[in-house]
C-alpha cells in the first residue's frame, strides 16, 4: 500500500490483502479479516467498542514497522489456486497428522490437572478432520474448475449457480473452522502457558497457536481474494 493513512471506510479483507503485515495487530485487536472481511475497519471497531483512530494509528505503526510487507502477488487464478495448495494445503497435510498426536500426548499427560485438554482435543479433533476435509473438497472439486474459468471458458447459467453454490459452502466451511479455533483459544486462555507445562505442552500452545495465525490468513487468501475473483468473473460470463 503506498497511502500513509489508513482509511477506515476500507474493508478489513481488502486493508490485509493489500498489506498483509496489518494482519497480526488486527488479530491482537480480535477484528476478523478473514471471515469477517466484507466489513469496514470503522464498523468493526464500532462493533467491538474500539476507537477507530486508536487502531488507525496501531495500523499505521505496524506498517512503518514492515518495510517489506509479504504481499500476494498472483497474474491468473491458477498461479493463486498454486500459491494455495503450497503455502497453506501442503503444510497442513503434515502438521495436522502430527499436532494431533501432540494434542492427544499432552491431554493423556496432563487431563488431571487440566480437565480443560479433554476438550481441547475433541474441537481440535473435530478440527482436523474439518480441515482435511475441506482442502480435499476444494483441490478435487473447485480448484479445477476455477483454472477451467481461468482459461476463459464461457459457463452457463446451471455451472455459473453450481460454481457460486460451492463457493457458499465452502466459505461456510471457513466459519465453522474459525469456531473451533476460537474455542481453542478461550480453552487455553489465549495459549497461556501453565506453572506445569512440559516441553510437549508448550509445544503444543505455540503450534496450535501458530495453526490460528495461519488458518486466519489461509481463509482470507481464498475468501476475500480468490473466492472473490471468482465470483466477479462469474458475473462477468453472464
Amino acid at each position: 500500500m503506498t497511502e500513509t493513512t489508513i482509511d477506515p471506510e476500507r474493508r478489513l479483507g481488502d486493508l490485509v490483502t493489500d498489506d498483509p503485515s496489518l494482519a497480526r495487530t488486527l488479530e491482537s485487536l480480535g477484528l476478523d479479516y478473514c471471515c469477517g472481511g466484507d466489513q469496514t475497519l470503522a464498523a468493526a471497531c464500532a462493533d467491538a467498542g474500539l476507537d477507530v483512530d486508536e487502531v488507525r494509528a496501531r495500523l499505521a505503526d505496524a506498517r512503518r514497522d514492515d518495510d517489506q510487507p509479504d504481499e500476494l502477488d498472483w497474474e491468473s487464478l491458477s498461479d493463486l489456486i498454486d500459491h494455495v495448495v503450497e503455502t497453506h494445503h501442503e503444510p497442513l497435510r503434515e502438521e495436522l497428522p502430527q499436532l494431533e498426536d501432540l494434542v492427544w500426548t499432552v491431554r493423556n499427560a496432563h487431563e488431571e490437572n487440566h480437565p480443560e485438554l479433554r476438550e481441547v482435543e475433541l474441537e481440535f479433533t473435530a478440527l482436523a478432520e474439518e480441515m482435511q476435509s475441506h482442502t480435499r473438497e476444494e483441490e478435487e472439486d473447485l480448484f479445477p474448475v476455477v483454472e477451467k474459468l481461468d482459461e476463459g471458458r464461457p459457463l452457463d447459467e446451471s455451472e455459473r449457480e453450481t460454481l457460486r453454490a460451492e463457493l457458499r459452502d465452502l466459505e461456510t466451511d471457513h466459519e465453522e473452522t474459525a469456531d473451533h479455533l476460537e474455542r481453542i483459544a478461550e480453552l487455553t486462555d489465549d495459549y497461556a502457558v501453565p506453572d506445569d507445562a512440559c516441553p510437549s505442552y508448550r509445544s503444543m500452545l505455540d503450534r496450535l497457536e501458530a495453526l490460528e495465525r495461519d488458518t486466519h490468513m489461509h481463509v482470507h487468501k481464498e475468501n476475500n481474494v480468490l473466492f472473490a475473483e471468482v465470483e466477479r468473473r462469474i458475473g462477468a460470463s453472464a
